[in-house]
């Protein structure tokens, strides 16, 4: 960092210091959660592959929910269990107007977009759409979190390749950081924000909490999908949805999606980006329109999933 850009950085964090994610207490700037809120984030480890639901054990890739009855996407993917903290942050970044946490919040997606887009097989010819707003309550929101959450992990993704290809053992030995298989290990997934370890948040958080963690694995040298956020557009308004069941969910959002441009969807993979995965009903909704658009195949990656 150049010195007028530390001077800057150092100016702002005097003026306008840092806050947690989840209750705003003051915190260093690389940071996203204070350590008391830190210790409330939950990364999905062991999930299936069909609806990022915990397995529960076992050796299978799917649960036997969706081995009966799949959803119409080729595969999902969470980062993280909805709740505590990072149930208050999302729900600040929606309804409290706070655009600026859906940048921060991206952090945590980069490494499940990279496992995602690689699991997939996505190249440059492929597209990230996020799940879209309906233009009344895109207005009255100001901003669409799922496109914000898209595209600033995909820069987070594109900047971590430019600095880690390959991620070398001699990297990790100079950083500290856990290895590509950090993950499976149980240590959050934090995107490689560390947490505060302020006193006044009591107990430090573990070291599993607060490592850095490795950069996302990608195949070498694949160019990223591109971001297409006009493509899937929501043509029919639908209430908000709160604690509803599957089933009034699933009627709820039933046609309630369009593809602007069958041809830019033809033939190619999409991933649909949004902020929860409920009870997969908007994403399903989604894939049925981007499938009868001519998709080659739809898969679903959100930032938090609903267990």
């Amino acid at each position: 960092m150049s010195l007028w850009a530390t001077l800057v950085s150092e100016a702002l964090q005097t003026v306008w210091p840092a806050g947690c994610a989840a209750c705003d207490r003051t915190i260093p700037e690389q940071a996203l959660f204070c350590g008391a809120c830190n210790l409330s984030i939950n990364p999905m480890v062991g999930a299936c592959a069909g609806c990022a639901l915990p397995l529960g054990g076992g050796a299978a890739e799917r649960c036997p929910t969706c081995r009966r009855v799949p959803f119409p996407f080729a595969g999902a993917t969470s980062g993280f269990e909805y709740g505590e903290a990072l149930a208050e942050a999302v729900v600040r970044m929606k309804h409290g107007g706070r655009r600026d946490l859906a940048r921060r919040l991206a952090r945590l997606l980069v490494h499940p977009l990279a496992e995602t887009l690689s699991r997939g097989e996505f190249d440059g010819g492929d597209l990230v759409v996020p799940v879209p707003l309906h233009p009344a309550r895109l207005r009255a929101r100001g901003f669409n979190q799922a496109h914000e959450l898209a595209r600033w992990a995909l820069a987070g993704l594109s900047a971590a390749r430019a600095v880690s290809s390959p991620w070398r053992k001699s990297d990790r030995a100079e950083t500290g950081a856990a290895g590509p298989d950090a993950r499976s290990s149980g240590a959050p997934n934090t995107g490689g924000i560390q947490a505060s370890s302020d006193a006044a948040d009591g107990p430090a958080p573990p070291v599993s909490a607060t490592r850095r963690l490795s950069p996302p694995a990608v195949r070498p040298g694949a160019p990223l999908p591109r971001l297409d956020g006009a493509l899937l557009r929501r043509i029919r308004l639908t209430r908000e949805l709160g604690h509803a069941g599957p089933a009034a969910r699933l009627a709820e959002v039933a046609g309630a999606f369009g593809v602007g441009d069958a041809d830019r969807a033809r033939g190619r993979r999409v991933l649909v980006i949004d902020d929860v995965f409920t009870t997969g009903a908007t994403f399903s909704a989604c894939a049925d329109a981007l499938l009868a658009a001519g998709a080659r195949a739809v898969h679903v990656l959100a930032l938090a999933r609903a267990v």
